[in-house]
């Protein structure tokens, strides 16, 4: 438990159940082989690929991921793009689970090169140069000459923060000010997400999948915290990994 930190944003019971889902998750993890392990991993990253990718508009079904990440097949009537999409956002994972360092601004900047691989080298791990908006959202991002600045200001902000807040209440809030920049021309909210679960995983936290059953809600409670109301951010992705600890019975 850590006793040492006091959150503005998470009650002491949302903390308590955070760290009672944080020890079932590593409970069950522990008592696996290697072979359940890798099974459990597989299907887990699997359906993580999926959701995130679906989350931005991919028309993968969970099992056309299946069959590319897992079986080396290729849907019929799906694009290039989409299935490198799967494939990356896979690498991605293997990028995290690989990495050994803290995170900052070359990390970030190699996750999104990775995750726009063969789909759009020429802004894959670069910074955007010009306006982006989502459609039909009233939204506005920073103008793209104060996008690296932002970025450096935002890893600063992690590294002096980073022992002094709840590592669960970090990576959220984190990611939703690495998407609030939105710094890329594309692959932000891939990028972000990942951030989310490469800051949990480093702390031995489970990864939280988003289901895309869910984006509604998702966009919902992140334009609330784009406002810095993140207690409903909070409370969502805590339903969430309960959510994703129930499916793989780590919860009853």
């Amino acid at each position: 438990m850590i006793s040492n930190i006091n959150s503005k944003n998470l009650t002491k019971g949302q903390l308590l159940e955070i760290e009672k889902l944080k020890q079932a998750y590593n409970k069950k993890i522990s008592s696996l082989n290697k072979e359940e392990f890798e099974k459990f991993e597989e299907t887990f990253f699997t359906e993580l690929t999926y959701n995130s990718n679906a989350i931005e508009g991919s028309s993968l079904s969970l099992e056309d991921t299946n069959l590319i990440l897992n079986e080396g097949l290729v849907p019929k009537d799906k694009t290039i793009r989409e299935i490198n999409e799967a494939k990356n956002h896979k690498l991605a994972i293997n990028f995290i689970n690989n990495y050994k360092g803290d995170l900052d601004e070359l990390f970030i900047l190699k996750l999104h090169a990775i995750i726009l691989k063969d789909i759009s080298e020429k802004f894959a791990g670069r910074y955007r140069e010009t306006s982006v908006r989502i459609f039909k959202s009233d939204v506005n991002f920073p103008d793209a000459s104060k996008v690296p600045q932002l970025v450096k200001n935002l890893v600063y902000w992690y590294k002096i923060n980073k022992s002094k807040m709840h590592p669960f209440e970090m990576a959220i809030i984190f990611s939703i000010k690495f998407v609030s920049i939105h710094p890329f021309i594309d692959g932000n909210g891939r990028t972000s997400r990942l951030i989310m679960n490469f800051l949990l995983k480093k702390k031995k936290y489970p990864w939280i999948n988003i289901y895309m059953k869910q984006r509604a809600d998702y966009l919902k409670v992140v334009r609330r915290a784009n406002d810095e109301n993140y207690g409903p951010i909070l409370e969502f992705c805590i339903n969430i990994l309960k959510e994703n600890l129930k499916s793989f019975n780590i919860l009853e």
